[in-house]
């Protein structure tokens, strides 16, 4: 029980947690669903629905893009015959509500992101014709999400960003990047 627990040295009582939301998975489509869908419930009510959204689409694009390109795929590219199969890519995937709307982590073992995904004046515009095959996801990502960063410590990628709610029905504007 939280009454339980001693006050912190700082002479501030405890009161409640913040609402979080902790999740291991395999990089697979219907395990990104999955969390997607338990990520929304766990928010829903508990943070302002345009945050929500915006986390959750940033989120599925993150995500996707694990399972796209974070590792080998089998069904994209075959392993060789006697050849041994490269490891599968887990996704760690924490979000926790604040004073500023949400923190967002995710940590994954697939290959390295490349940096220019990151970097606006380095990353050319999409095609038109190319819109069916994807190319706006980093477009969307840093525009839904403020303080987005991004790096490798070992064998891992490690990305956070936050969501902050809107202000004045405006949703916020000023990503900054980190890489």
């Amino acid at each position: 029980m939280i009454d339980d627990i001693p006050p912190p040295p700082c002479g501030h009582r405890l009161t409640r947690a913040a609402p979080m939301f902790h999740r291991i998975f395999p990089a697979d489509p219907q395990a990104v669903r999955q969390a997607l869908v338990d990520l929304r419930a766990r928010f829903t009510g508990a943070v302002p629905s345009d945050a929500v959204d915006r986390m959750e689409l940033a989120m599925a694009e993150v995500l996707n893009n694990i399972v796209q390109h974070g590792g080998a795929m089998p069904h994209v590219l075959p392993v060789p015959p006697g050849a041994q199969p490269p490891a599968p890519v887990t996704i760690h995937l924490t979000v926790t509500r604040h004073a500023g709307g949400l923190a967002c982590a995710v940590t994954d073992d697939g290959g390295p992101l490349p940096l220019c995904c990151l970097t606006p004046a380095q990353m050319p515009l999409p095609e038109i014709a190319a819109l069916r095959e994807g190319g706006f996801g980093w477009f969307m990502i840093r525009d839904l999400t403020q303080s987005l960063f991004y790096f490798r410590e070992r064998r891992r990628n490690v990305l956070c960003f936050s969501v902050p709610p809107a202000e004045g029905g405006q949703r916020p504007a000023g990503t900054t990047v980190v890489a």
